[in-house]
């Protein structure tokens, strides 16, 4: 499973080369990002001033109770150019924390109780932000923007034996600084 997750996101990334249709100079972003409580990279190739292919990853965490772990190949389109985007990532998530579950008691009567565990499984993430340039073209640039991270998995309950389908939704503010060339 990982090294097929290794493979598409090699493959998005080099996309971009083969399949890019105007020369620009400035193709390649990278930027370091911060939330109130975590850190991501990303890298993104322009195909064109409206669209571009890269990836991420990133730790996301509440508490230190609700953690979100996100490796993703994105492709992102600028509407107007290359400032607002509207964005989609999908890759492999880790989504813990606490969740409900339906156990029988001693007695044999069906309680709903509440445990720690973590989904594991395909990462889908939507995104919108806007992609700023300090000073002039190129550069360093600021990146404001908040994704909505979903993780399709299975559900391991902390102390169990127990697997079963879950989806965990996350969500995500956070602000970008990179460098563009």
């Amino acid at each position: 499973m990982k090294k097929i997750l290794v493979l598409f996101l090699l493959v998005t990334l080099f996309t971009g080369v083969v399949f890019a249709e105007e020369e620009s100079a400035l193709k390649h972003w990278i930027s370091g990002e911060v939330s109130f409580f975590g850190l991501g990279a990303r890298y993104e190739y322009m195909l064109n001033e409206n669209l571009s292919v890269g990836a991420n990853i990133y730790f996301n965490s509440f508490l230190f109770f609700w953690n979100e772990l996100g490796m993703d190949a994105s492709v992102r389109f600028y509407p107007g150019g290359n400032i607002f985007f509207l964005g989609m990532g999908l890759g492999f998530h880790a989504h813990s924390g606490t969740f409900n579950y339906k156990y029988d008691n001693i007695f044999g009567t069906e309680v709903t109780g509440t445990w720690f565990g973590t989904i594991n499984g395909v990462g889908i993430t939507p995104e919108v932000g806007w992609k700023i340039d300090v000073a002039e073209k190129g550069g360093f640039f600021l990146q404001p923007g908040m994704k909505l991270p979903i993780t399709l998995g299975t559900l391991k309950m902390y102390g169990t034996n127990d697997n079963e389908f879950r989806v965990g939704v996350g969500f995500v503010m956070y602000l970008g600084l990179g460098y563009t060339f």
